[in-house]
C-alpha cells in the first residue's frame, strides 16, 4: 500500500492545491489534503486533525505565510512548513526561514516538492524521536519511576523557586512506618505496592497549588501553600494522617499503614531548599524518637542543636571504633536452681577521654541510625571470639559456659554477616564455650522472612538463638511458633514488677508458653532475693542482674568465678547463702 501523507494546504486557489496533490500522487504517495485560506479555517484544521506537512502560499488576499507561521509558533507545533510562491525574492525567503519555514519553492519548479517533503518528514521524525528521548531523560531525572511523582531533585528545584520569590509555604516530610516490615517480612514487591498505594492516596487528596514528591524509599515531601497560620498547617497535616488511615489491599494482603510528619515553614532562616528539607526531615525524626508518631511535629532550632551534638558524637564514636577505645564487659548468667554461673552476656562499653562513661542507650541507637553498628558489631564479635578462646584455655574448671552477643537488625541486613559469623565460629572449633546470639523481638518481627532462614543457618552451626526483651513486642505469641529459637530473655520491666499480681500473672503465662515450646528462659534485671525466689518458683531456669553481679571487665571474670563458685560439688544451700549475702552487699554498695 502506498505511503499516506496528510497535507494541510494554505492556498486560496483550488487549482494550485490540486496541483500539489497530483505532484505527490505521481510519486506514488496516497495524499489526504485539506485546503484552507483564512486564519480561522487553518486554526480549526490544526485543532481537529494531525498533519504531516503544511504547505502555504506566500501571499493570499486575506492571509499570508507569515501569519500562518506565527500561528504554528504560538501553539508550539513541530510540523514541516513549506512555502510556495509564484515569485519570491531572496530577502523574503530568508525572512520566512528565520520565522520558522523549513523550505520554500517556486510554483513553476514543483519538481523539488517530493524530495523536499520526504526530507522534511524524515527530519521531523528525527526531531520527534530526539524529543521523546529528551522527555524520557527528563522523566528519569525529575520523576520517580515507581510512583511517577516528582523525585527529590525536582522537589528541591521547585522549592528553591518558592524560596527565591519569598513566597509563603510549609514543607512536610512524610515517612511510611511499615515499609521496612513489609519489605523484609513479605518481599520487595509488596513494599513497592505499599508505596504506590500511599502515593496514590496522597496525590488524590493533594490540595490545589500544593506539590508532592517522593524523596526516598519510604519518604515523601510536600510543599504546602494557601494557609493562614500554624493552626492551618497542623490541620492539613492531620488530614493527611486521616487519608492514610483506612486499610490497604496489597493484592489480597490487607494491612494498615501510618506515616510520621515533620514540618518546617518559610520562616526558617535559610535560603537553600536542601536546608528546608533537612529541617523537615529532622522534625520527622524527632516525632518518632519522642513518641509522637501520630502527631505532626514542627521544626525548632533546638532540634538542629541536638542534631549537631549527634553528629559530633557520631564522629567521636567512629574514632573510638577505629582507635579501639571500646571494650566489652560481661554480666554473669546464673542458673537459679543451683546458682551456678552458666555463661555471660557481652555488653559494649565506651569510656570517653573527656566525657567519661557514655551509656550504650546513647551510642547504640546512634550507631544503628548511621550504619556504624556494622563496624561496631564486627568489633564486638571479634572481641567475643578472642574471649571465648581465652576461656577455653583458662576457665576449664567452670565449663560448660556460654557467651551471649547482641545482634542488631541492621547487622542482619548485611548479606555477608551471617556466613562470617558461622565460618569464624566453626574455624575456632570451641568445645566447651557455646555462642549465643541475642536478637530483640522487634528486630525479628521487622525482618521476619529473611530472619527465619538466618536463624536456621545459625542453629545448624550450633549457635543458639535468644529472643531479647521478650514481651515488649506487639505480636510475641503469633510469631514465636515460627521462629527457630532456644531461649527467651524476659525484659526487666516484667521482672521489676513481678511482685505485683498482674505482672506475676504475665510472667506465669510466659513460663507456661516457654515450657510448652521447650524453650529456656532467662530473666533480666533481677535485683532482689524476692524476685529471684518468685522466678524460680515459676520455673524460670536462668537469671541475670545486679543481685548476682553487674557487668564486669574481662580481667575480673576468673576472680569472680573463684569467689562465687568455689566448688560446685558443695551443698547448694551453702552456695545460695553465699550468693544471698554477697548479692545484698553488691546492691547496698552499688
Amino acid at each position: 500500500m502506498n505511503q499516506q501523507i496528510r497535507i494541510l494546504v494554505v492556498e486560496d486557489n483550488p487549482d494550485d492545491a490540486e496541483l500539489i496533490a497530483l505532484q505527490l500522487e505521481a510519486a506514488d504517495y496516497q495524499i489526504i489534503y485539506q485546503q484552507v485560506y483564512t486564519y480561522q479555517a487553518m486554526a480549526n484544521a490544526i485543532e481537529s486533525e494531525k498533519w504531516d506537512v503544511i504547505i502555504a502560499d506566500y501571499s493570499m488576499p486575506s492571509f499570508s505565510a507569515f501569519a500562518a507561521l506565527d500561528m504554528v509558533k504560538k501553539i508550539n507545533l513541530d510540523v514541516p512548513f513549506i512555502v510556495i510562491s509564484g515569485a519570491i525574492g531572496e530577502e523574503i525567503a530568508v525572512q520566512l526561514m528565520k520565522n520558522g519555514a523549513h523550505d520554500y519553492l517556486l510554483k513553476d519548479n514543483l519538481i523539488r516538492l517530493v524530495p523536499v517533503i520526504e526530507r522534511e518528514i524524515r527530519e521531523a521524525k528525527i526531531r520527534c524521536e530526539r524529543q521523546q528521548a529528551l522527555d524520557r531523560i527528563e522523566l528519569l531525572a525529575f520523576y520517580d519511576q515507581l510512583t511517577q511523582l516528582p523525585n527529590r531533585y525536582a522537589f528541591l528545584e521547585t522549592l528553591q523557586k518558592y524560596i527565591d520569590h519569598n513566597q509563603k509555604f510549609a514543607v512536610f516530610f512524610l515517612e511510611v512506618e511499615q515499609y521496612r516490615q513489609i519489605k523484609y517480612g513479605f518481599g520487595h514487591t509488596k513494599s513497592e505496592q505499599l508505596i504506590t498505594h500511599i502515593a496514590k492516596r496522597l496525590e488524590f487528596n493533594l490540595r490545589p497549588g500544593d506539590f508532592l514528591a517522593r524523596v526516598g524509599k519510604d519518604e515523601f515531601a510536600m510543599i504546602v501553600t494557601n494557609f493562614r497560620d500554624v493552626n492551618d498547617v497542623q490541620t492539613i497535616a492531620t488530614e493527611i494522617h486521616t487519608v492514610i488511615n483506612p486499610p490497604l489491599d496489597l493484592q489480597g494482603f490487607i494491612m494498615y499503614a501510618s506515616i510520621t510528619i515533620g514540618i518546617v515553614d518559610h520562616n526558617l532562616n535559610c535560603r537553600e531548599s536542601e536546608e528546608f528539607l533537612r529541617a523537615a526531615e529532622l522534625a520527622n525524626h524527632n516525632s518518632k524518637t519522642q513518641g509522637f508518631k501520630n502527631l505532626p511535629i514542627y521544626y525548632h532550632y533546638q532540634m538542629q542543636t541536638k542534631a549537631k551534638e549527634q553528629l559530633h558524637l557520631e564522629t567521636e564514636l567512629r574514632e573510638a571504633i577505629n582507635n579501639r577505645e571500646l571494650t566489652l564487659f560481661y554480666q554473669p548468667i546464673v542458673k537459679l536452681s543451683s546458682l551456678e554461673v552458666v555463661g555471660f552476656e557481652a555488653l559494649i562499653r565506651w569510656f570517653h577521654p573527656q566525657k567519661g562513661w557514655i551509656s550504650p542507650d546513647t551510642f547504640i541507637p546512634l550507631a544503628e541510625q548511621t550504619g556504624l553498628i556494622i563496624p561496631l558489631g564486627e568489633f564486638v564479635l571479634d572481641s567475643a571470639y578472642q574471649q571465648m578462646i581465652q576461656w577455653q584455655e583458662e576457665l576449664y574448671d567452670y565449663f560448660p559456659l556460654s557467651l551471649s552477643v547482641n545482634m542488631s537488625c541492621v547487622q542482619l541486613e548485611e548479606s555477608t554477616i551471617v556466613p562470617q559469623i558461622i565460618n569464624k565460629y566453626k574455624y575456632l572449633g570451641l568445645d566447651n564455650v557455646t555462642m549465643k546470639l541475642e536478637i530483640t523481638e522487634s528486630s525479628l518481627i521487622d525482618n521476619l522472612q529473611n530472619t527465619i532462614q538466618y536463624l536456621h543457618r545459625f542453629r545448624s552451626a550450633n549457635i543458639q538463638i535468644s529472643i531479647d526483651d521478650f514481651g515488649t513486642g506487639y505480636s510475641s505469641l503469633s510469631y514465636l511458633k515460627n521462629l527457630p529459637v532456644d531461649v527467651l530473655k524476659v525484659d526487666r520491666t516484667f521482672v521489676s514488677m513481678i511482685e505485683q499480681r498482674k505482672d506475676f500473672g504475665i510472667m506465669q503465662g510466659i513460663m507456661t508458653l516457654a515450657k510448652t515450646m521447650h524453650l529456656d528462659v532467662v530473666a533480666e534485671g533481677i535485683e532482689t532475693v524476692e524476685q529471684m525466689r518468685l522466678l524460680h518458683f515459676l520455673g524460670c531456669q536462668y537469671g541475670q542482674g545486679y543481685l548476682f553481679s553487674p557487668a564486669i571487665p574481662a580481667e575480673k571474670i576468673l576472680s569472680f568465678l573463684q569467689k562465687f563458685c568455689p566448688n560446685y560439688s558443695q551443698d547448694n544451700s551453702f552456695l545460695i547463702g553465699a550468693f544471698m549475702t554477697s548479692s545484698e552487699s553488691i546492691i547496698n554498695n552499688r
